[in-house]
């Protein structure tokens, strides 16, 4: 269905505007309001959830596997609102990661800077970046967007694997953890993982507060036709560039955590690979789904060290799942579920009382 920008003025003005067909036009057909997360209470229970999870493993495998998920799954709530929600096709999250991860590695390594500024310091750094790079690229509209950014983490790997400033092949090394010291290793995963949850679950409120308010439903219709959001008054380049900087400020900040968790940062978080495994995280369990996305990092990262064999073909794996669910169901594993659910359960359904059960013959 499409509306014309000057209908669309008059139908926002209407007594009637929240069940118009301008509403059903930015909320789907079948929706009367909105479905998201209520923002506080979910950051609460991630805050709450994740650091009994966190603490609990004490920095053993497992605690290890949840600490790297959650730094992709702060990057990966970002790609929620950029990509699921304003579906803002742009592909450089790993770029700043890679501002994140390695920002952090050289104020820490070579200009003894400590934690807390080090945090500070390169988000301004990631926020700045992404301001320039954002005002230029979010000029292309749609796939040219997309080509735009496409080959960005192509050029920034190669240039961090070949330059010996950013330590070459091998990294930058010996990057202190968020919160306790190198030679603690499981007190102080444990601990920079709480950190991290406390990260997801800002970020996570920072997203659903955008999705639920008014900028959101301006996304909401811009992701779905441009001349519509135009008509309604929308900036359609400012939004653009600031769905662009959220994004990419919070995937500095996943670096950030990552760097902190593995000690490292080397060009293959960089790489196109890296960005194959977020577009997995997010497009498989559910790109509009903010929980969905965390337990879909925890799996594939847990899958990525489960075994060998796992380790060695997860890239052809995580190709094959996601070419299966983008066919079967865009919208990923849950809305899957979802419609299989409401499937089954209209055929298994009775019938309302009074009605006619089906194929019983109707008589006078």
């Amino acid at each position: 269905m499409t509306i014309a920008p000057e209908e669309a003025l008059s139908l926002v003005d209407s007594a009637e505007a929240p069940h118009s067909r301008l509403h059903r036009f930015v909320y789907g057909s079948a929706a009367a309001s909105r479905r998201d997360p209520v923002p506080v209470a979910t950051a609460l229970f991630i805050a709450v959830a994740g650091t009994a999870l966190v603490v609990g493993l004490n920095g053993q495998y497992f605690g290890t596997v949840v600490g790297f998920a959650l730094a992709y799954s702060i990057v990966a709530i970002g790609m929620v609102v950029q990509l699921g929600y304003a579906k803002q096709l742009a592909f450089s999250q790993t770029v700043f990661m890679g501002v994140g991860a390695y920002g952090t590695g050289i104020l820490e390594t070579k200009y003894n800077f400590d934690t807390a500024e080090t945090v500070v310091c390169v988000l301004l750094i990631g926020f700045v970046s992404s301001l320039v790079i954002g005002s230029i690229v979010t000029r292309a509209p749609g796939l040219a967007l997309a080509l735009a950014t496409l080959l960005l983490p192509l050029f920034v790997s190669t240039y961090l694997g070949n330059s010996n400033y950013f330590g070459s092949f091998t990294g930058i090394l010996n990057i202190n953890p968020l919160w306790g010291t190198i030679s603690n290793y499981n007190n102080a995963m444990t601990q920079t993982s709480v950190i991290a949850v406390l990260f997801l679950a800002i970020v996570t409120f920072a997203a659903l507060r955008v999705m639920r308010s008014g900028v959101g439903l301006q996304l909401m219709a811009m992701s779905e036709d441009e001349r519509l959001a135009a008509g309604l008054g929308t900036s359609l380049r400012q939004r653009r560039l600031e769905v662009f900087v959220f994004g990419s400020v919070v995937a500095t900040l996943g670096g950030i955590v990552l760097a902190s968790a593995q000690g490292d940062a080397t060009y293959f978080l960089v790489a196109e690979s890296a960005q194959i495994t977020l577009l997995i995280i997010l497009f498989v369990p559910g790109r509009k789904n903010v929980l969905a996305v965390i337990g879909g990092a925890i799996l594939v990262e847990y899958l990525s060290t489960s075994s060998d064999f796992m380790s060695t073909n997860l890239a052809t794996f995580e190709a094959i799942v996601l070419v299966v669910i983008l066919l079967i169901e865009p919208n990923g594993f849950v809305a899957l579920v979802a419609r299989i659910y409401r499937f089954g359960y209209s055929k298994l359904r009775p019938p309302k009382s009074g009605a006619p059960a089906p194929y019983e013959e109707v008589t006078e």
